[in-house]
This record gives C-alpha cells, structure tokens and sequence, in this order.
C-alpha cells in the first residue's frame, strides 16, 4: 500500500477538515486547487499563496507535453520549475482536454503520460481515464468505465514514488459509479477523483452531482482524499463537502473572468449588468462597477480573477470553520437556496441521511438552527430519538405526563414547578416527557445535546410537526403506563395530541397544579440525582453502564451556581465529569474502572497494540495506526475506554475517529486521551 499521507483532525456529516501531505508540504483540506496554466495566467502561482492564501494548484501535464517550450523546461527544473511554485502541485493527464476539444483516444499514451508526470515530479499525478459525456447511452458509459479501470490497473503499478489520482468515472448511473468506486477501491491510489461532473455542473445538474458523489463515496477508502474534478463554484463546496468531497479545483476562477463574470457564494452575476458590486473582497472594495467597466479587457479581466479567487478561498475557509464548529449543515442550506436546482440536490441529501449518519460526530456542543423541514432530518436530532428508544432505562410507569414546549429557553424555567414535583417521584410512579419541534425528551435528559439547543420558530412547518408525532407515537409505544397527561399550553406541536395513537386513558389539563392533580401523590421517595444519572449513562454508552450506580455506592455532586449534576464520586474518587455544553459523563481513570467493571459493551472499547500501551498509560494520544481492535459501531465523539491487548485499562478520552476509520488510517489520532494510568 502506499504511504500514509491523510489523516482526519475534524469532522462533520461526511465531511472531514484533514491533512494531506505531499512532497513539497503538507496541505489543510478540504482544499481547492486553482488551475494554473503553464503559458498563459495572469495571475502567477506564488500570488495565488501569498495573496489568497492557497496551499496547493493543479496544472496539466498534457498541455505541458504538448509544447516543446513547457515540455523541455519541465523535464530540466521539473513543473515546479516550470510554474516557479515551490508547494505541491497535482498535474491532469488530459483527460479533459480530450473530451473538450474531442480528441482522438490514441492522442494520448496512457502509460506514458504516467511516466511524464514522474519525469516532471508532480507531487500527485492523475490517470488518464475515458470521460463519458452525459448525453451518451449505457453501452458506451460501461465501455468507458471499463477502460478507465483497465488503464487504472496497469497506471497504479508504475506510480512508484509519485502518489497518484486513480478517477472514478460512470456518467449519471449510479450503478455504474459504484462498479467503478469498488473496483478502484482495490487499488493502491493515493487520491480518488470523482470525475465527468463538468457537463453536469454547467447544465446546472446537481441534483445528479449528489447522486454521483453518493454512489461513489459509498465505496471509496475513508483513508484517502476524495477529489471532485471540475468544481469550481464557491456555491456547490458546502454541499460537496458535507457529502464527503476534499479537494476540489477551479479554473472557473479565469474562465468566468474572461467573459465578464462574477463568481459569489450565491451563483454568478455578469459585470455589464451591475451598478453596484455585491462584495466586500480586497478587490470590490476599492473599486466601482463603472470603474471596473471601464478598465482595459486586460486590466478588467484581472480584477475580475482576483475577486473570483478572494470569493472562492473565502468559501472554503468558511466551509473549514463550519467543519470545526459542527455547523456545515447551516452553510449547506443556506447556499441551497442560493438557486432552485441546488434547492433539489440538496432534497436529494437529506434523503440520504443514513449513508452519512454514521460519520456523524457524537457529542457536539453547537445550537442547532432550524433552517426549514430538513432540520428535523439532521444526524443529530436523529440519533438522539434512535438512542432513547433504544436506551432510555425507564420503560415501566404509571402515568406519562407530556409539557408542549417550544425549546427555546430551558425546561427549569418554563416547567419548574411540574419538574420539582417529578423529582420527588420513583419513575414507576411517573415520567415527564418535553415534547419540542425536536421530537421527545424525557426530564432525566433535558441537559443531553441536541435536547436544548435546537433553535425552531413559532411557526412550525407540518413536516416538522409530522415528524415529532411520529417520535412521540414510537416512544409511547415502547413504554408501558396507564394513563397520560396532557399539559394544555401555547406551543405550535400543543395539537398532536390530537393525532395520539394510543389505547391509554389521556387527561389534558391546562395548568401546573393539574398536572399534579392528575399524577397523584407518591408515598415512594427517590433520589433524583440517581435517576438522571443512570438515564444520561444508558443513553451514552448502555444499560450496563446505567445500572452501575445500582452496584456500588456513588454520590452526585451538583453546581452550587446551577444546581446540575458536577461530578461523580465513590468515597474520594471522582468517577465521572458531567460537560455542561453536551450534558454528557467524561469518565476518570478510575471511572473508566468502574464502567470495564460493570461490562460496558464492546462498542466503546478501543484495544491498542502493546507496543505502545506505556505511551498510552502516560496520556500521550492513543494513534489510528496502533489500534489493534474497535468495534464498527463506535462512533467519532465518544467517550471510549482504551485497554491494552491484556484488557488492562490504559486510559480514557474522547475517540477523534469512527471504528472504521481508526482500522484503515494509518495516521492522526484514534483517541485523544484525558485521563490515564500514570496521570
């Protein structure tokens, strides 16, 4: 296999902010690469770093071939002589140019375009693969998939040193692009492009773009780059990245420019048409529309590229901090509104959550904000209602009560007498269960993220709302009582009570001191502290965990400033932290004890190579390429356990890396360790 080069430092959706390292440096990605020209840009490399801030460009390396000037210097200085740019740079093969300007297929040499790309030292070379164009049959799409994998196999043993781009081709058939990604797959590439989007993304197709990328990314190595060929919009990167793309090239930025035209984070404005210039970039701020009209085609047509550059590297930042702050979703919609054929790709990946729920981070601390019906189909929000119905601990009651409530402050101050009451009672007496445009919390887990940071207006879509019956109807479905209350109030879900399919007695009352009415009093007494914390222990790892505070004696300690749960000690001991942003257990050394102890499930035990166990046991970062074993259910975000291969504890921390991913990366962090045995 090829040398470890991407590792994984931040992730959300199927979107990842990582490192690639090259030759000639490392790189942050998701990374755009501008197209560079070897004879003919009017903007020089080097700018493109020290004025933009680009890591990274991409040139052809047929174009160089094809002209004696570019082909004899490269082969003397090498293309970084040649483009006088000392960072890394990914060369084409062609591929393009072929299908451009319609080219003859044996135009180009497809070994020996491999072998000038070595000659010349591109840090990441590309195949020279069969572009299928979108107006084309079936037959003649699999007869270009077919090609491109046969060129593929006999390019891949002849890289040597050079890390190579093997593209995945297959037109609009998804099936056809997941042959393609799984027989790619087997190969020892360096970087997988997703190829033949151009002609899709100039007929404004990309809705079929979501569709490609999907079928291929379903079967591509999570411990390579994936590349999508040709996008150069600053408006598609959120989505593209969100969906799992990390790097991406333009040469849009000259393109657009040539013929007059703006590129925005919100589509392309023609300069002829405006009387004000729609940008606050180096470029438009120290300039009119009529001025920059009324430049010379030259001059004009630099400008228009600096801004087009600004505009783009300003969106893959933003596309950057929306990654680290968990806030891609927000970015994506709102760019999706940007136009209505980005409006049905975007339909078409919120009805494809479940390929990206999974490499979803678990425990974020960002407000969710509501941005219309496909919130409710957010990882987040999803996995939190598959957890309770799977391990909310209290499933046997007397009576279900139900508050109405729109999320937007916490539940202590809109129900603080209905919860005092709850407190006081065993939960075989009674449950409370919030019920937001979120869907279902029950008291035990209102401080548990997303649970109160979801951010819903007053005026609820029937989508939501349609959702949040359906949550409500599954959770009383999986829970045995006898009768429940309803809590009248002013709420925009207050009337899905009406589409209640239940059997079970309901009394609708319209004030906190019915409700106590109603759920009776008590003679059995219990500690509330116990009870919320054995329900925030099943849902974060299981029902073991929860029953651990049933085995051994605990005592809760709680914020003199907020009353929630601190710490959790035995004796002297602190077991557990409680994190106020996500209300979730950081396990101590001594806690992580306690939960191996109790049989916490496999799913949260990271087993690493003995070799390194004292580095472990030190607090030094538990790495990917010493896992020796991790369950594929773990989740980035966790909370996990780190054992040796004895099953000795060696520490506890926060799992940077999916099971999956910390078995096939062979670099980055699997774990970042908090508490360990040596310290």
């Amino acid at each position: 296999m090829c040398m470890a080069n991407f590792e994984i430092r931040a992730k959300d959706g199927l979107a990842r902010v990582g490192r690639l390292t090259t030759n000639h440096g490392s790189v942050r990605t998701p990374l755009l690469m501008p197209v560079v020209h070897p004879g003919k840009s009017l903007i020089q490399p080097q700018e493109l770093v020290d004025e933009f801030g680009f890591e990274m460009v991409i040139t052809n390396s047929y174009i160089i071939n094809s002209h004696e000037k570019f082909r004899e210097k490269a082969i003397a200085d090498g293309v970084h002589g040649l483009l006088e740019f000392n960072g890394p740079i990914m060369t084409d093969s062609g591929t393009f140019q072929m299908y451009f300007h319609d080219l003859p297929r044996e135009e180009i040499d497809p070994l020996a375009i491999i072998e000038f790309q070595k000659k010349i030292g591109s840090d990441i070379g590309t195949i020279l693969d069969a572009f299928s164009k979108p107006d084309v049959g079936r037959e003649q799409v699999e007869r270009d998939v077919e090609l491109s994998l046969d060129r593929a196999k006999l390019s891949v043993g002849i890289k040597e040193n050079m890390m190579l781009a093997g593209t995945i081709q297959g037109g609009g058939f998804e099936d056809l692009r997941e042959r393609s990604a799984k027989a790619m797959a087997g190969m020892d590439f360096d970087v997988y492009p997703i190829g033949g989007v151009v002609p899709f993304m100039e007929m404004y197709r990309y809705a079929d773009i979501v569709r490609i990328i999907l079928a291929s990314k379903k079967h591509l190595p999570i411990n390579r780059p994936v590349h999508l060929f040709g996008c150069g919009h600053p408006m598609l990167f959120a989505q593209a990245a969100y969906l799992g793309c990390d790097l991406f090239d333009s040469a849009s930025y000259a393109k657009f420019a040539d013929s007059g035209r703006m590129l925005l984070n919100s589509g392309t404005v023609h300069l002829e048409n405006l009387s004000e210039l729609p940008c606050d970039c180096p470029v438009c701020s120290n300039t009119t529309a009529d001025d920059m009209k009324s430049l010379p085609n030259l001059e004009k047509s630099q400008a228009l590229m600096k801004h087009n550059l600004f505009v783009s590297a300003g969106e893959m930042r933003r596309v950057r901090q929306a990654i680290m702050e968990g806030q891609l979703f927000e970015l994506v919609a709102l760019r999706a509104r940007s136009h209505p054929t980005l409006m049905e790709a975007f339909h078409i990946m919120t009805t494809n959550m479940e390929q990206i729920i999974h490499s979803d981070p678990f425990g974020k601390t960002n407000s969710i904000f509501y941005t219309g019906s496909e919130t409710i189909l957010r990882p987040e929000i999803t996995r939190y209602h598959t957890r309770l119905i799977e391990r909310y601990p209290y499933r046997k009651t007397h009576s279900v009560t139900i508050v109405p409530d729109i999320g937007g402050r916490p539940f202590s101050d809109t129900a603080n007498t209905i919860i005092d009451e709850v407190r006081k009672r065993t939960p075989e007496s009674t449950i409370l269960l919030f019920l937001t445009p979120m869907g279902v919390t029950p008291w035990e887990l209102e401080h548990v993220h997303p649970s109160q940071q979801c951010i819903f207006p007053h005026s609820i879509d029937n989508a939501t709302k349609s959702s949040v019956s359906e949550k409500l109807d599954e959770f009383l479905g999986n829970t045995s009582f006898t009768s429940l209350v309803w809590f009248d109030r002013e709420s925009p879900i207050n009337n899905i009570i009406d589409s209640l399919k239940i059997n079970q007695r309901i009394i609708r009352v319209s004030s906190a001191s019915a409700v106590l009415d109603a759920i009776g009093d008590s003679s059995q007494k219990t500690d509330w502290t116990l009870r919320k914390l054995k329900a925030v222990m099943s849902y974060q790892w299981d029902s073991n965990a929860g029953n651990l505070i049933d085995k051994m004696p605990v005592q809760v300690v709680l914020s003199r400033s907020t009353s929630k749960i601190r710490y959790v000690k035995s004796g002297d001991d602190i077991l557990f932290t409680m994190v106020p942003t996500t209300g979730l257990l950081t396990p101590t050394y001594t806690g992580g004890l306690a939960l191996l102890d109790a049989g916490i499930s496999q799913d949260y035990i990271v087993t690493m190579d003995n070799e390194v166990a004292e580095f472990v046991a030190d607090g030094k970062s538990a790495l990917a390429k010493f896992v020796k074993k991790v369950s594929m259910n773990l989740r980035a975000g966790e909370e996990v356990l780190v054992v040796d291969e004895d099953h000795k504890l060696l520490g506890t921390g926060r799992a940077l890396l999916n099971g999956k991913e910390m078995i096939e990366f062979s670099r980055g962090v699997a774990v970042m360790i908090r508490h360990s045995l040596n310290h």
